[in-house]
């Protein structure tokens, strides 16, 4: 029998943005056995045709390669996405009436006595230029706990919830983890909890539920509802371009239901997994037994959808320590001796100290085990704008992996509600002028961190901020442009239109150490590409924004198509 092994699939007529190390352009592209077979002009790739080759005549539109997004918690946003089998999903809605007729819907189809949760709250400034507290919600949820997910590690929520994990006018604020119960004028809690104060209350709920503890929300989903909240959110990374993530603070039961999507063939994202434990629950003993009794998938190791990446560690969030940082430092010199990649959030909105724990703490863990050439990362990004601060990370070999869609949304509420913000005390807030703060907190100096030599990737923090499948590229955009939604807040710091690219592509491959078969558009690799419907090259900066994916594929299969 003769075996016919000319391509599956060959697209031609249009302009392959290959992000290869020299930035080529070609015209066509085959792809056999989900791998790229060739690249070049059209009729040499043509001539590869045999009888059963698909063709699709591009028509001159542009093809780049699959987007990978450096952080994002995919379940969280699968669970968002599902809607009413799973969480209230207020992602997008900038105004508390909107959240409270949101939550209104879910508590008349609730028992009463059962729990509602909601994704994390719009990240941009709100229409009423406050947040909801408990008075709101006890309006429309009076029988049922309800918390929304505000942020990270903030919730607010009703006084069903509180009275569950009885907080009230005598509770004290957190100290370990640090953090903040707001208040009003006469002492009682508004129902929102910040950092710590959101973490008293989640063990107390996990208790009172019989659950056990985890990194990230509170509700647990069974296996089920989780396969099909990777579903969910798989078909809105496709329809956005995007191919591949970086899954950050994973929990063992959320890994659990990731290997059984892979093993049924429902797993369409290549996802890098980066484990996640309570850690600012634990004692340093009870994280190392956990460490050391880790039984699971190893780093590195796993199928072409997933594999384990490293574990995830955060140092300060809105302005408030995870966990102190002597302990922030047992912990890297010991994940470190234990062989472990970390991706360290080092800070969001806690100026410029998390930067130098996190690095001292590097170096001093690098004296043990060597830690460049070996990729971690700094997730986010935002507060390492010193040039001490850059060069130190480069000799380290660290990763910047960049957020420019968080920074685009959560600008907007650092600028406009900033007095709200200073009173409910989502950051510690050092800087008076809300301008600086705002640059403080959420610019990013990209410029600064090419010029350096840095290895930048791009992505979101998804769900912390969602993918708008009309405008799927707005996180490159604003990488490209510097812009959000409160304007340029480091003129001159913006990415090349080469170096957005390479944030989104091979710079991510890179991070989960996977340059040699993802990344970019060439023989060997994995046939992930993404077809759009402009010259990304050309076109004007503020089009990028716009820019519309008409077909994506994985491996070669087609499972996204708009043409």
């Amino acid at each position: 029998m003769k075996i016919d092994f000319s391509p599956d699939l060959i697209l031609f007529g249009g302009k392959i943005v290959t992000v290869d190390a020299d930035f080529s352009v070609h015209e066509a592209v085959a792809v056999y056995d989900g791998k790229i077979v060739a690249v070049g002009g059209s009729a040499d790739v043509k001539a590869l045709a045999g009888p059963r080759t698909r063709m699709t005549d591009l028509e001159g539109k542009c093809v780049v390669p699959g987007q990978y997004d450096n952080h994002v918690h995919f379940m969280l946003a699968g669970l968002d996405a599902l809607g009413s089998r799973a969480k209230v999903n207020i992602a997008t809605l900038p105004s508390i009436e909107d959240i409270l007729s949101a939550i209104a819907e879910r508590v008349a189809v609730t028992p009463k006595g059962q729990w509602i949760g909601t994704s994390c709250m719009y990240r941009g400034a709100l229409k009423e230029g406050r947040f909801p507290n408990r008075e709101d919600l006890d309006r429309v949820a009076p029988d049922h706990p309800v918390y929304i997910f505000q942020s990270g590690k903030n919730v607010i929520c009703n006084s069903y919830a509180l009275n569950i994990a009885k907080i009230d006018e005598t509770t004290p604020e957190p100290v370990e983890p640090e953090g903040w119960i707001a208040r009003d004028a006469s002492g009682r809690p508004t129902g929102h909890l910040i950092a710590g104060g959101a973490d008293m209350a989640r063990q107390a709920w996990w208790k009172h539920e019989g659950l056990p503890r985890k990194k990230w929300d509170f509700l647990y989903f069974d296996k089920e509802t989780q396969i099909a909240a990777i579903e969910a959110q798989s078909s809105i990374y496709h329809a956005c371009g995007i191919v591949g993530v970086r899954d950050m603070g994973v929990s063992i039961d959320e890994l659990d239901a990731y290997i059984e999507a892979d093993r049924r063939g429902l797993l369409k994202i290549r996802t890098d997994i980066i484990l996640g434990l309570p850690i600012r629950y634990m004692t340093n003993d009870e994280v190392l037994n956990a460490v050391d009794s880790y039984f699971g998938p190893k780093q590195h190791v796993g199928s072409p959808m997933l594999r384990i990446g490293g574990i995830k560690l955060v140092a300060v969030n809105d302005g408030w320590w995870a966990y102190s940082p002597e302990k922030l430092r047992f912990l890297i010199t010991e994940l470190n001796r234990r062989g472990w990649n970390m991706a360290i959030h080092v800070n969001t909105g806690g100026g410029e100290e998390p930067a130098e724990v996190v690095l001292s703490a590097l170096e001093e863990a690098d004296r043990d085990l060597p830690i460049d050439g070996r990729r971690f990362t700094f997730e986010h990004g935002f507060g390492l704008n010193r040039p001490d601060h850059i060069a130190r990370a480069k000799k380290l070999g660290i990763i910047f992996g960049a957020n420019p869609l968080l920074a685009y949304y959560a600008s907007a509420r650092s600028l406009r509600m900033n007095e709200i913000m200073t009173q409910v005390r989502i950051a510690k807030l050092t800087e008076d002028d809300p301008w600086k703060r705002t640059v403080r907190d959420w610019g990013m100096p990209l410029k600064d961190w090419f010029d350096a030599g840095l290895v930048v990737s791009g992505g979101t923090d998804n769900p912390a901020v969602v993918y708008d499948v009309t405008q799927p590229f707005l996180c490159q955009y604003s990488a490209l442009t510097g812009n959000t939604l409160a304007g340029v807040l480091m003129p001159g710091q913006e990415a090349t239109r080469e170096q957005m690219l390479r944030m989104f592509t091979i710079n991510n491959a890179y991070s989960r150490w996977q340059e040699d078969i993802l990344g970019s558009i060439e023989p060997g690799k994995h046939a992930d590409f993404v077809v759009v419907d402009r010259d990304i090259l050309e076109c004007a900066a503020e089009d990028v924004k716009d820019l519309q994916i008409l077909q994506t594929y994985v491996g070669g299969d087609l499972v996204h198509d708009r043409m």
